[in-house]
C-alpha cells in the first residue's frame, strides 16, 4: 500500500512543475530584448503609448519611468499604500481607477479609463491591476475595441494570452467584454453581415 506521504509529496511536485511550466510560458509570451530589465510580472506592451502588467514593486517605477512612462493607472480598489508616493516622486502622474476583479464593471470606471488615455495629455501609460491579468485584461480589451478597431474574439485571444481565465468568480468580466463588444459599430456590422450570408 502507497505511504500517503509519497503519494502528497508526488502531488505536490506535478501542481509544481505545472505552475512553473504555465508561469514559463506567459513570460516567453511577453518576452522582448527591449524589456529584459523589466521584472513587472504580465508585463507587456499593447501599442507605442499602452503598457500593461502586474502590481509593480517599489524598485520597479525606475524601470517604467525610463520606458516613458507618464502616467500610471491602477486599478485596484484597494490600491498599496507606497505606489502614489513612489509615482509621483519620480515625476510621473498616479491615477486610481477602483474596479472589482470579480464584479460586471461599472459604466463609470470604463469612462474614466477611456476619458484618461483618450487624453494626449496622459502621454505614455502603464496600465495595471494585482495580477495583469483580469481589470487589466477588461481595459486592455476595451482600449483595442475603441482605438484599435477589433472584434471580440480577437481581443479575448489577447485577454487569455496574459492569462485571463473565468474561474474562481472572473466570468462577470468576461460577459462585460462580450456585452460591450457587441454595443460598438464594427461588432454590429460583423453580426449583420453573418446574419445576411447564413440566409
Amino acid at each position: 500500500m502507497s505511504n500517503p506521504r509519497n503519494i502528497f509529496a508526488k502531488i505536490s511536485v506535478s501542481i509544481a512543475m505545472v505552475l512553473a511550466i504555465g508561469t514559463a510560458a506567459i513570460a516567453k509570451r511577453h518576452s522582448d530584448p527591449a524589456f529584459a530589465n523589466i521584472k513587472i510580472r504580465n508585463f507587456g506592451k499593447m501599442d507605442n503609448r499602452f503598457f500593461r502588467g502586474a502590481q509593480p514593486d517599489e524598485s520597479d517605477y525606475k524601470d517604467l519611468k525610463a520606458l516613458g512612462v507618464k502616467t500610471v493607472i491602477d486599478l485596484q480598489d484597494h490600491p498599496t499604500n507606497y505606489e502614489k508616493r513612489d509615482v509621483e516622486a519620480l515625476g510621473m502622474r498616479y491615477v486610481n481607477i477602483p474596479m472589482s476583479d470579480s464584479s460586471y464593471p461599472k459604466e463609470e470606471s470604463i469612462n474614466a479609463f477611456l476619458k484618461l488615455v483618450n487624453n494626449p495629455s496622459t502621454g505614455v501609460f502603464f496600465a495595471h491591476c494585482a495580477g495583469g491579468r483580469h481589470r487589466t485584461g477588461v481595459v486592455g480589451a476595451i482600449y483595442r475595441f475603441n482605438v484599435n478597431h477589433w472584434g471580440y474574439d480577437q481581443a479575448y485571444a489577447e485577454m487569455k494570452d496574459y492569462d485571463f481565465y473565468t474561474r474562481f468568480g472572473h466570468g462577470d468580466l468576461q460577459k462585460y467584454v462580450q456585452d460591450y463588444a457587441q454595443k460598438m459599430p464594427n461588432a454590429a456590422a460583423a453580426t449583420s453581415s453573418t446574419s445576411q450570408k447564413n440566409k
